[in-house]
Order: C-alpha cells, then sequence, then structure tokens
C-alpha cells in the first residue's frame, strides 16, 4: 500500500495566524512564530505518517504543501518517509507524483474555505459548475484524487472544514484538532493530543480502505476561482473571479489545471532556474 499525505499549515492544532511574510526574519516574533507553528506541523504530520507505516504502507509521500513549500522539519519525520518539498507550483502540476501508483490520500493541516463566516485562517474556494459545489483545497485535493480512484481516507483540521469534508465523503474518518472561533481565534487541543487523533484517524481510516470511496466530480466540469479583492487574506471587500471566464474541462484534473496555469502564481512545467529566490 502506498500513502499520499497532503499537507498544509492553517489546520493545525495551535495555529492562529498566517505567517507575516512582508516583514520575515526582520521581527524575532513572526520569525519565532513561524518556527513553532512549523514544528506543530511536521509533528501532526509525522502522526499521520507513522499511522500508515504501522497499518502496512509501504511508501508514505509526503507533500510540503503551504506557501513556500519548505515548512516541515523533515529531519524530524520517520526515516521511511519521502517527501516533496520547495517552490510550489514550479512542478508539473499541483499534486505532484500522485499520479504514480498510490492507494489512498491523507489530509494534513487543512482548513475552510473563503466566505466562511468565523472560519479560521480561511482563504481559497474553488466554483465548480457555476455554484453547483464549492471546493475548499481539502475537498479539491480529494477531488483530483478521485479522478485517479484514490479515496481520501482522513482529514484532519478545524470544525468547519471537518464539517464540510464529512459533507462531500460521509464514510473518511477526521480529527478535529480545533474549533474555530473567528477568522484568528480557536479553541484548539493541546498538540500531543492532536497528533494521537490523527495517528488513530489515519490508523481506522487505512484499515477501512475499502468503505470509503474515492470523490469524484464527474465531467465534463467548469471551474473558477474566487479571490479577495484587497489581497493578502484579507477579505472585507469581497471577492473577484480569478479568472474573467469559467474554465471548462472534460474532467476535474483537466479544468483545474488549465484554470491554474495562466495564473500569475503559478509556474507549472518550469525547467530552468528563473530566478526566484526563497522563501
Amino acid at each position: 500500500m502506498n500513502v499520499y499525505i497532503q499537507t498544509d499549515i492553517e489546520g493545525v492544532a495551535g495555529m492562529t495566524f498566517f505567517e507575516n511574510r512582508r516583514h520575515g526574519e526582520k521581527k524575532i516574533e513572526n520569525h519565532d512564530h513561524f518556527m513553532r507553528m512549523r514544528m506543530l506541523l511536521t509533528n501532526e504530520v509525522n502522526a499521520a505518517a507513522t499511522a500508515a507505516f504501522d497499518n502496512g504502507a509501504e511508501t508514505v509521500l509526503i507533500n510540503d504543501n503551504h506557501g513556500s513549500g519548505y515548512n516541515i522539519i523533515f529531519e524530524e519525520l520517520d526515516p521511511r518517509c519521502e517527501i516533496i518539498h520547495g517552490r510550489n507550483s514550479s512542478g508539473p502540476r499541483w499534486l505532484p507524483e500522485l499520479e504514480n501508483g498510490f492507494d489512498a490520500m491523507v489530509l494534513v493541516g487543512m482548513h475552510p474555505m473563503a466566505d466562511t463566516p468565523l472560519g479560521l485562517l480561511q482563504h481559497t474556494r474553488w466554483i465548480i459548475n457555476n455554484g453547483e459545489v464549492f471546493m475548499s483545497e481539502a475537498s479539491m485535493a480529494a477531488a483530483l484524487a478521485g479522478d485517479l480512484d484514490i479515496p481520501a481516507v482522513f482529514v484532519s483540521g478545524d470544525d468547519m472544514l471537518v464539517a464540510e469534508m464529512k459533507e462531500k465523503i460521509p464514510a473518511m474518518e477526521t480529527a478535529t484538532v480545533k474549533k474555530s472561533i473567528g477568522p484568528y481565534m480557536a479553541r484548539s487541543l493541546m498538540p500531543e493530543r492532536a497528533c494521537e487523533m490523527i495517528y488513530e484517524g489515519v490508523t481506522k481510516g487505512l484499515k477501512r480502505i475499502n468503505e470509503i470511496k474515492p470523490y469524484k466530480i464527474p465531467g465534463p466540469v467548469s471551474i473558477n476561482l474566487i479571490e479577495s479583492k484587497k489581497g493578502n487574506h484579507d477579505q472585507t471587500d469581497g471577492y473577484k473571479r480569478a479568472a474573467e471566464k469559467d474554465v471548462e474541462g472534460a474532467t476535474l484534473s483537466e479544468a483545474f489545471l488549465a484554470l491554474l496555469k495562466p495564473m500569475d502564481w503559478t509556474c507549472f512545467g518550469i525547467e530552468r532556474p528563473d530566478g526566484f529566490e526563497y522563501p
């Protein structure tokens, strides 16, 4: 069995603020905050990875998918893991390597979609078939896996994200590691308990893998993405559509890639260095 662990950071127990990329290490409190959050994320991912190996996984591939794509302290991970890390959206697609023989997807550290009242660290909202379905990054990852007949068996995050995922995939296992009180406030479990719940949830999900069907959005599909008008996750002035017209495709995967390719923050398929500097 091969397991793909898709990660984000906003849904980790203990996190209630985005890192401040405008100030970076110039403000020591921002640097210290980010380093703490990286460790919390690493521990949750490690709990999921260890559970996968303990339940028969031969390969566990982790996708470090937040921001810079260089968040997880992989020296602290189970040494049997492999990890995708580095500049996000510079590989061939959003979920690189997923097509290479995986049996299950696990989602760790997920957050609510944009325009979720009181949703903690909410951002990104995919519009499918002109509003027939709205999707977070977590449900989008699950649906892209579904195009490959891969079930998403587990998700962790706050209560609002978990509610969305259970509505879309009722059979999946979940770990609610914090309760959203507002966009920047939560009632959180302690990290050790969150890791225990993630380990237990991944264990249950992999044991029930044959009962959890892949999440599929039938084609043909039209897709768009809403973005905050102010940028920087500031939604107080409402939203705009990322593409002037909805993008269509025979499958969700085809439409998703076609929508993202023209975005100024993506460079899928880059083959030579283009001057990018971390972070």
